[in-house]
This record gives structure tokens, sequence and C-alpha cells, in this order.
């Protein structure tokens, strides 16, 4: 018997100490964040590229038609300040920008100091459209791609901490029938959807469902707690030598 309760014993311990699970991690913790918390019934959609950016002001409209917000994603090379009034129209419904880079390749192999001068060039270029400077707080590096070919993410990590952001986003659900997407989404999920007309199509159907279920919608900052978008008259200007001291 005495044997029998200390294997019990034992059991119950190595349990307690077994790794948490990955729906019980605190995604906060890592550094690349596919979802939010698990316990609150937020979601984050986000809309990557806006090569299309009709696309991206229709969506951005759907998004305001249904009293929500998101996250856009858009590449620097289609960021300019003669689309100035439809940028500021994103951030004045709610939603957030994020930074996706200049243009659509893969980061993870690059150069560090590459990858520094294409995350300041966004923010100045975002900067410049816009007229003021606006924190970008979130970054999602193209193809969700943050290791070499070999495998290894640590030079893209140490030049994307370096330039200041802790986190990379990527996400959980990428459907654009609305069906699945339904099915797979579930508290704290990230959605990727692109500005064209299949992914509009599908939020179209989406939204509702996900809000008769009582899912509330957040941007990416909201959903991970990063904070508000710091704004301040003076736009951001890239220099290579802010970084080479820290």
């Amino acid at each position: 018997m005495k044997k029998l309760c200390a294997l019990l014993l034992a059991l119950l311990l190595l349990g307690s100490l077994a790794p948490a699970s990955a729906e019980e991690t605190d995604p906060l913790s890592l550094f690349s964040i596919r979802n939010g918390r698990r316990d609150e019934k937020k979601v984050a959609l986000t809309v990557d590229d806006s090569f299309a950016l009709d696309w991206t002001w229709e969506i951005r409209d759907l998004f305001h038609e249904y009293g929500i917000v998101g996250t856009f994603f858009p590449v620097g090379v289609q960021v300019h300040p003669e689309d100035r009034a439809e940028w500021q129209k994103i951030l004045d419904y709610g939603n957030e920008i994020g930074s996706h880079n200049m243009g659509h390749y893969k980061m993870g192999g690059s150069n560090p100091w590459d990858i520094i001068r294409a995350l300041g060039r966004f923010q100045e270029t975002l900067d410049a459209a816009l007229g003021y400077h606006y924190q970008v707080n979130s970054f999602r590096p193209p193809f969700g791609n943050t290791s070499n070919e070999q495998g290894n993410g640590n030079p893209f990590r140490h030049a994307v901490e370096l330039f200041g952001y802790e986190h990379v986003v990527l996400w959980e659900v990428s459907q654009t029938d609305p069906d699945q997407a339904y099915h797979k989404t579930k508290n704290g999920s990230i959605l990727l959807y692109h500005a064209r007309k299949k992914d509009f199509d599908c939020l179209k159907e989406l939204i509702p469902r996900l809000q008769a279920d009582g899912y509330e919608f957040v941007t990416i900052s909201q959903l991970c707690g990063f904070g508000e978008n710091e704004i301040s008259s003076e736009p951001y200007v890239y220099r290579k030598e802010d970084y080479e001291n820290k």
C-alpha cells in the first residue's frame, strides 16, 4: 500500500511539473505570436499586403459598416502621400496599421542591418504618407518567414528586437471559405486576410456570424496588450546610427 501511495504521489508531482499545453501558454511569452488569450472572447482580423488598394478601402468600410476594427499590414511600396485621406480614414475608424515590410519578400535570411533598414523605411514611409508620426506597434513578416534556409531564426530575431519590436505577429486562421474560417475561429484567434475580392466576400459572411456568437473584434495591439500607438507631430526618419549603439 505504501508503495502504491508513493507511486500515485510521484505521478501527481510529474503532472504538476509538465509543461503547459499550447492552449495554456501565454502568447506574450513567445517571439512569434499566433493568437491572444484563450480566456477572453476576442479575435483580431488582419488584412495583409494592400496590393489592391480599392479592396483595402472596401474591407475598411466593411469593418466600419459592422462597427468593428482590425489591423491592416500593408507593404510600404503601396503607402503613398496621395492616399493620405484613405489611410487616415483607416485610423479614424479605430483600426490599426502594422508593418509588413517595404516589399513582399522573405526576410528570415536577410542581413540583420538590411532587416533593420527595411523596418525603419516602412515606419518612415508610413509617417510621410500620414504627415505625422504614427508609432507602429506590430510587425508581420511576409510569408511568416522568420528564419534562414538553415532554420536559424536568431539573426532575424536579434535584428527585429534591436529595431524595437518584442514580437512578430503571425496568424492562427487563414481561410477564405467562411464556413471553414468560422469553425476554426476560437477565443484569441488571429485571422489572416488579404486585400482582394474573395477575402472581402468571406469577411462579409464571416463577421456577422462571429458577432452573433458574441465575439469582440479588436486590433492586434489590443489583443496582445501592446498599448496605444503613440502619435507625435515629428515624422520618423531612419538613421542607421540610431541603432548601432544599442
